[in-house]
Parts: structure tokens; sequence; C-alpha cells
């Protein structure tokens, strides 16, 4: 009688949760809450670190869009997208050029396409930077391109959900040339529906700033609260310390008066929902000298990438 009993209640369980897709779904949005995220050198591709090391080095010194570093950072993302084989975005390059100042610069722009291609979720990072530039934005560049070779992996077992860009901006600390140009182009790719996410300055570590990511709303179009609401909503489930608060001040006095601070602002006068992801407390180590690798967790930086992916993987829109 006790083993009848015994195995009613197995089987019990197994009706509520084995067959329940909402857990299902929701076990995998947790999956990163408690483990330690370590960097996967996947098929032998790049890792984090060695993103972040290469664009602050010697080799290429300062990223400003006039600057030769700049150009050797074009190429070597040029090259990074080649590795994860990528799809094209504009004609049969990754290179998107478009005249600023009186010279050509370009744009670094790949695709993997999802099951609905009248969608896009379109991930934004600056590589121009001032002096070293690993917080800003080094940071951010590493970020999308672990998300891209995370997301490229998992492609080949099952298909996105909507089409994702990877768009690496050039520019942005020129007014946002970068992003700007490539929105004039949208109308081109015919998309129904694009969500930007922007990430910039993340992954500091706790002994230089242990301030969270500030993910107060940045922007006036509704749909933008599908983005902040789903990733507040993950990052709580896997342990990602954030503030519902500025990034910075400079953020806030923008946002009071109808500018911006990173190249979401390109998608947002345009009337395209997006997201700002930036760490607090970043302002004395940004822009100036202090602004080296040293400062950089990597672990946090693949952490949040990992996490990201797996939004961006499960996402509705």
């Amino acid at each position: 009688m006790n083993k009848i009993r015994f195995l009613l209640i197995v089987l019990s369980v197994f009706l509520l949760y084995g067959c329940n897709d909402n857990n299902v779904e929701q076990d995998e949005s947790e999956v990163g809450s408690n483990i330690i995220v370590q960097e996967e050198n996947l098929d032998g591709k790049f890792t984090v670190s060695e993103v972040v090391e290469y664009l602050c080095s010697e080799k290429v010194k300062d990223r400003e869009y006039n600057k030769e570093g700049n150009q050797k950072a074009t190429e070597y993302i040029d090259e990074l997208y080649k590795q994860l084989n990528l799809e094209f975005v504009f004609g049969k390059s990754y290179l998107d050029n478009f005249p600023y100042d009186g010279r050509n610069i370009s744009n670094v722009i790949g695709k993997i396409s999802g099951n609905d291609s009248s969608t896009a979720i379109i991930l934004t990072a600056h590589f121009d930077a001032w002096f070293n530039g690993a917080v800003d934005n080094a940071s951010g560049v590493a970020t999308v391109l672990e998300i891209a070779k995370l997301l490229e992996d998992t492609s080949k077992k099952e298909s996105l959900n909507y089409d994702v860009i990877f768009l690496m901006t050039n520019g942005e600390m020129a007014l946002f040339a970068g992003s700007r140009d490539f929105v004039t182009k949208l109308e081109q790719l015919q998309y129904q529906n694009i969500f930007n996410i922007n990430i910039d300055c993340v992954g500091m570590k706790d002994s230089y700033n242990s301030n969270p990511l500030g993910l107060k709303t940045l922007s006036r179009i509704s749909e933008s609260q599908i983005l902040y609401s789903g990733i507040k909503e993950i990052f709580n489930n896997n342990n990602i310390d954030f503030v519902d608060d500025y990034p910075t001040e400079k953020a806030k006095i923008a946002f009071e008066q109808n500018m911006g601070v990173s190249d979401y602002f390109a998608f947002e006068e345009n009337d395209y929902p997006n997201i700002h992801i930036c760490q607090q407390g970043i302002s004395e180590f940004i822009l100036n000298e202090k602004d080296t690798p040293e400062l950089l967790d990597y672990k946090k930086i693949e952490k949040l990438a990992y996490v990201l992916s797996i939004y961006i993987k499960g996402i509705i829109l």
C-alpha cells in the first residue's frame, strides 16, 4: 500500500511540473543564477579578455574616428565577424562605410537570421574611444561579441525567434555618427518591428567601482518598456545587480533635455524602442588615462553577455 502511495505522489509531481511549459521557460531564464559563468572559447573562437586586451593594446592605441587605431579596430572586429560566419546586412561585407568629417569610416554589422524576419533586435556598442577606452567602450564591444558568439552557437541547434543584428558603431563620440547613419538605412531592411539594446560602459571590478547597472528608463517610447521590464526581470532572476536609477548624472540631464548620451539615442529620435545598459559610478574612470583593462572584471562581462543571450533567445515580442 505504501509503495502504491509513493508512486502516486511521484506521478503527481511529474504531471504538475514536468508537463508545464511555463516552468521550462522559467528554469531556462534562471539558468545562470547559481552558477559561475566561465569563459568558454567555443570552437577556438575569441574570448572577452582577448577582445579587450587587443582593443586597448599599444598596437591600436587611440580609437578616435580620425586615428589609425580606429581603422585597426574596425579591421579586427571585421575578422571576428568572419570567425563567427555572421550573415551580411548590407551588400557582401560586414563593413558599412559612411562619410564623416571629410573622411570615410565604417560601422561593422553582421546578423543571425531568426524565424520571424519581420522583427529585428539590434545590439549596439561603439568601438571608437579616447585613450585606451577599456570601460568606454571595449567592455560593451566585448559584451556584444560574446553574445554573438553564444547565439551563433545556439542557432546551429535551434533557430532564434527573430533576426539579431550586431552593430558595432563608429563615431559614437562624434555625436553618434555611426548609429545615426545606420538608422537612415533601416528602411532598406524592411523590418516591421525594431528593438535596440545598447551596451556602453559595463563590467568594472568591484575594487574600483562596485556600483550596479543603472537601468532608469531613458526612452519616451512606450514599447521600450518591453525591453526594460523583460531585462530587469531576467537580471533579477540571475543576480545581475542593477537599480532603477540613472546610470550617470549626464544621462539624467540629457534625458530631461530630450537628448542622449550613447547610440540608443539614434534609435530614440527615430521612434525605435531601445534600452541603454550602463554601469553607475563610471564618470571618474572614463575619457582619461585611467581607463585601462585593469579596471574590468571579465567574469562580469561574460555573465552579462550570457544572461542577455538567454533573454534574446527566449523573448517573445
